[in-house]
């Protein structure tokens, strides 16, 4: 008998409990969507970058790139050969991305030395029409042979537009952000090329050590 009624109680409980949940599944599903917060209003004033299609690029504010790069050889010098290529939306102006990427450019940096690669020389490399007052962006890539290494560091600065903001006078009253600074160390990867070694070509030999940088280039500003 007290098993048929432990029986009994237990299968009362689990009756119970599955028309819990299904109540409560009921009414959770039943009930109109949450509303989502409403995205937070630009501030008036913020400038717009140039967009493909229309669309924001990037979060307003002021980018620049330097890629700094440094022989650590004690005794060689090594010649790099550098190139920057624009990095569009992938379905620009309704088409496939069709920038190529540039020139290959060669430089020569002595034992111990170090270069800066900033906004001003990514536009020459690129030699692009219409890029001298837009937004860019993209990737530069550094070719050393393999047999030699280099010190390359990104440095990126980001600074928000001024806001203006009413005081508890009622007075306007502009606010600067402050400005961010970060530097990433960049680390090579191997290329390998196939077949002999050609004399004439920008990049002889079979294997190179390849550091490529991303870019964020604001316009200059105007004169």
């Amino acid at each position: 008998m007290l098993r048929i009624r432990y029986g009994k109680i237990i299968a009362s409980c689990a009756a119970v409990a599955v028309l819990s949940i299904f109540f409560t599944l009921v009414l959770t599903h039943s009930g109109g969507a949450k509303p989502h917060p409403a995205p937070l209003p630009h501030p008036q004033g913020t400038p717009t970058f140039p967009s493909e299609d229309g669309r924001e690029a990037i979060k307003p504010g002021n980018y620049a790139t330097a890629i700094n790069i440094h022989n650590p050889s004690l005794g060689t010098t090594v010649t790099l050969h550098k190139r920057a290529v624009l990095a569009p939306y992938e379905d620009f102006n309704g088409e496939k991305a069709a920038f190529p990427p540039s020139q290959l450019q060669p430089y020569t940096l002595p034992a111990g030395y170090a270069v800066e690669v900033d906004c001003a020389d990514i536009r020459l490399l690129l030699d692009t029409p219409g890029i001298s007052s837009s937004f860019i962006k993209g990737f530069v890539s550094i070719f050393v042979p393999a047999s030699q290494t280099l010190d390359v560091v990104g440095v990126y600065t980001a600074e928000p537009p001024s806001v203006s903001i009413t005081d508890s006078n009622g007075s306007p009253v502009t606010e600067i952000p402050g400005i961010a600074l970060e530097m990433l160390q960049i680390t090579p990867q191997v290329v390998f090329t196939f077949g002999p070694p050609n004399p004439t070509a920008a990049l002889p030999g079979r294997a190179f050590n390849e550091y490529s940088a991303k870019f964020l280039c604001s316009p200059p500003p105007k004169a």
